[in-house]
């Protein structure tokens, strides 16, 4: 009996050891990082002030420019000293929005958001400070409250027949005798009482019937009246306590927001930084701040044609003057950096915003040319870019031409509380609360004929130069092969679901491809070789996948390409986990959603636009562990001199957990520290990157040639390639399974120099047929090796005649027709039409080019 009781005790002990080698020991590896701190910069020292009244005073100036600003109206300008062209930040002659430099939206505690522009809350009350800064000055803006807008705080919600009559309906015939009120003013007043007021005959009183949701001009004409009849928060208070009626008076919302814009060389740069904002009334939370919605506006008359640029996907225009009232305004967030308000929904738009810059540019009309590139420099990843337009048409779209950006303080969202899904049951407002995040614009201004190209080039420029990058041209572009290896699918067993893992294209079956196209310039992403396979578990190792082969048969491949000038680039992805393992706890180490609940991201259904339930999923890393994971994974990663990064260069990146929150700005230095440290010594390509990630990079993997298709976009023109253009490789979507033709893609060879780009898997995918993976589709390589080979020879047949990889000149004719300038003189025009075109130099064929030497 003691022999067996030793037995079994012996057999828990190695369940617990094995269980905590499985589990806790492995948990351990993975660490929380301490979140960086944000760089600690002093406000500029003040060297005096500008005195409110004194008119339009010299703010700065250069050698270039020079800066106004009016102490009484806010407004600021900037002149090109060369030219005499100004560019200002507001329209006087507008609206109190076209008056106002900023708008901010705050919440209360109560759920009700509210909107306020700087001229009624601040500039036309001065409530405002202005301080000289060095080539600039900063403007302390004290939006507040004057008076409130809820009437209950005004007027009674009940009062009795004899008060109503006696203090107010009687007090309007005592200041028509006085001589206060005209006749006609005080027949407006009680006309303002008859709707406000209703009489109760059960009660014998009169009752408020707006109380709940009046207009708000009905309410300002009570709260005139009110003050006219001196009638007095006592008197309110009495006057409801007879019906039993408590008044809570509320705090007006205050907030001091300082505004800082100073010259700095040819640019004008606009900053805020929010952990200087005062909030004066804590019962409300600042969530959002759009800035100088009329700088560089302009008119029909002031602008007869040209363009407003968005970044949107590749990049598009917007015609000036063209408004669409089917589609009305242009809004949306850089990066998609709400993604995790709604990413229970299949997205509305294709593409996202890639790049923080926006801008216009414009001929004709009493300005002339010119234009302004804006380039968001800070807080970024909580921006958005706004366009709107004017109208030939009488009574349609805005007065003005503009284009410009706001950004979120707090991030917020409406949970359903049973789910997302859900819409019968109440909802409740979920916050980050206020994040500490600097803002800040450099506007680039043009003073003469400029065109979407200029911008581009003024963008690369800023680029080189910000970050310290060198140009590089290749000798022609490459041809791209993204390669699927090891991934998972179910099967079963007595109905019993277990996952399988074997390979699309083994170690051995990929370098056969690769021989089969030593002829090529070659580059290969191979997905599916880590931890897992393409559904892989957390990779904070480098633990290969046996399905592909040996890891001898990897150093062979990886010999092979080398030796052959072929890049071989091995898919990493950190942030996206698919399978439990390695220590991963969902709960612990996953980025919470508003729901305060770990992000899973499952497949969308086509049909409904919802999560698949049963399709693959996988969770989010949380930035937290992120640095943790990666040094995991460089640790057993030295041999490895080339990967190919799918999740860091892309995308918005945050955790939502209200214990642990991790901004997106603190999430993007974690992830630049990550890039930096993976590029230190190794070749990287990247999947899809934002335009300030393309300096840890070789190659960027996936750039679209297309936008999201809004409906006011008059061009899409290819915005992001252009500014790519020698900083680094890029290359197509995929030419298979994309459901155009092969042209298109060749099109953009000849066009922007694009690498085309192709899905292949050694093995059929109708092995796929009825699994996870049954989106798989025309992939094998041995069905579009010919389709590969003979459309890499026909670019190489046209690139002959190009023999340069350096665009200097990019132009659209028209929807579809782009003619690029390489720096040889050789001309390329291209149309992407299913239709033919006519121009100067002849007739182009649907999806067909023209070289001009």
């Amino acid at each position: 009996m003691k022999k067996q009781t030793i037995v079994i005790i012996g057999a828990v002990v190695v369940c617990i050891l094995v269980w905590l080698g499985v589990t806790k020991i492995p948990a351990m590896k993975i660490k929380s990082s301490e979140l960086p701190q944000k760089e600690s910069v002093s406000a500029k020292e003040g060297t005096g002030n500008f005195e409110i009244g004194s008119g339009e005073v010299l703010a700065a100036e250069n050698e270039t420019k020079k800066l106004f600003l009016d102490t009484d109206t806010l407004n600021f300008r900037v002149v090109d000293k060369a030219t005499g062209k100004s560019f200002s930040a507001l329209k006087l002659d507008g609206s109190v929005e076209d008056q106002s430099p900023m708008r901010i939206t705050f919440v209360g505690e109560d759920g009700t958001f509210l909107y306020w522009n700087a001229y009624e809350y601040c500039v036309s009350h001065q409530t405002y400070v202005l301080d000289k800064i060095e080539n600039g000055f900063r403007i302390q803006l004290n939006m507040k409250e004057t008076d409130s807008y809820r009437i209950n705080e005004y007027a009674p919600q009940k009062i009795t027949v004899e008060r109503y009559e006696s203090r107010f309906l009687q007090g309007l015939k005592d200041l028509t005798a006085a001589g206060t009120l005209t006749e006609e003013e005080a027949e407006k007043y009680r006309s303002i009482l008859d709707l406000v007021y209703a009489y109760n005959d059960s009660e014998n009183c009169y009752y408020n019937r707006l109380s709940l949701s009046p207009p708000i001009s009905t309410v300002k004409q009570v709260v005139q009246l009110v003050k006219l009849l001196d009638y007095t928060t006592e008197e309110l208070m009495e006057d409801n306590e007879v019906f039993g009626i408590s008044v809570d008076i509320e705090e007006p919302g205050s907030f001091i927001i300082p505004l800082e814009v100073v010259l700095e060389g040819d640019d004008l740069l606009v900053s805020i930084d929010t952990g200087r904002i005062i909030n004066e009334n804590p019962y409300y939370t600042l969530t959002h701040i759009d800035l100088l919605s009329c700088f560089g506006a302009v008119t029909q008359e002031e602008a007869e044609e040209g363009y407003i640029f968005v970044p949107d996907g590749c990049g598009a225009l917007l015609a000036l003057n063209h408004f669409n009232p089917s589609y009305g305004s242009y809004t949306r967030a850089v990066y998609d950096n709400t993604y995790y308000n709604d990413y229970y929904y299949l997205a509305s738009y294709p593409e996202t915003l890639h790049m923080p810059v926006f801008g216009m540019y414009y001929t004709g009309g009493s300005r002339g040319s010119g234009g302004f590139l804006g380039i968001i420099e800070k807080g970024e990843d909580l921006a958005y870019v706004t366009a709107t337009l004017a109208s030939r048409e009488e009574g349609g779209g805005s007065a003005y031409n503009r284009a410009y950006t706001g950004y979120d303080v707090t991030k917020y969202a409406q949970v359903s509380i049973l789910g997302p899904y859900d819409g019968s049951s109440g909802q409740f407002l979920k916050t980050t609360g206020e994040m500490d995040t600097d803002y800040r614009i450099r506007f680039k201004l043009f003073t003469g004929e400029t065109d979407y190209y200029d911008m581009a080039s003024v963008y690369r420029d800023y680029l080189i130069e910000q970050y310290g990058l060198t140009e590089h041209y290749e000798e022609r572009a490459r041809l791209y092969l993204e390669v699927t290896g090891a991934l998972s699918v179910t099967k079963r067993i007595l109905g019993i679901p277990y996952k399988k893992t074997f390979s699309m294209t083994s170690y051995k079956q990929l370098q056969e491809i690769m021989e089969d196209l030593k002829d090529y310039p070659l580059a290969v992403s191979y997905l599916g070789v880590f931890e897992g396979g393409l559904d892989h578990k957390l990779m904070n190792g480098a633990g290969l996948v046996g399905a592909n082969g040996s890891k001898k048969e990897l150093n062979s491949l990886m010999e092979y390409a080398k030796a052959n000038g072929q890049d071989l680039f091995l898919q990493t992805d950190f942030t996206n986990v698919y399978e439990s393992g390695n220590g991963y706890t969902a709960k612990k180490h996953t980025s919470y959603n508003f729901n305060d609940s770990p992000i899973e991201i499952y497949g969308y259904s086509l049909a409904t636009g919802i999560f698949m339930q049963g399709s693959i999923s996988h969770y989010v890393l949380s930035p937290r562990y992120l640095t943790s994971v990666v040094d995991g994974f460089l640790k057993e990663a030295g041999s490895y001199e080339n990967l190919y990064v799918e999740d860091l260069a892309k995308g918005y990146y945050a955790d939502y957990n209200k214990r642990n929150l991790v901004t997106p700005e603190e999430a993007q230095i974690i992830l630049e520290e990550n890039l930096e440290k993976l590029a230190d010594g190794k070749k990287l390509a990247l999947n899809n990157p934002e335009m300030d990630k393309i300096r840890y990079g070789a190659y960027a993997v996936n750039i679209s040639r297309e936008s999201s298709g809004y409906g006011s976009f008059a061009i899409e023109i290819p915005f992001r390639q252009l500014v790519m253009n020698g900083l680094i490789d890029y290359t197509t979507v995929n030419v298979n399974e994309s459901g155009v033709n092969n042209e298109y893609f060749l099109l953009q060879a000849l066009e922007l120099g694009s690498s085309m780009k192709f899905s292949v898997t050694a093995e059929s995918v109708d092995r796929l047929k009825n699994t996870d993976h049954g989106e798989f589709l025309s992939r094998e390589y041995a069905l579009i090796q010919k389709d590969i080979k003979a459309l890499y020879d026909e670019y190489e047949a046209a690139f002959a005649q190009i023999q340069c990889m350096e665009i200097t000149g990019h132009r659209a004719f028209a929807e579809g027709v782009f003619e690029t300038t390489y720096a040889n003189g050789v001309r390329v025009i291209t149309n992407y039409n299913m239709y033919s075109v006519t121009c100067e130099e002849g007739e182009l064929a649907p999806l067909s080019y023209l070289i001009l030497k």
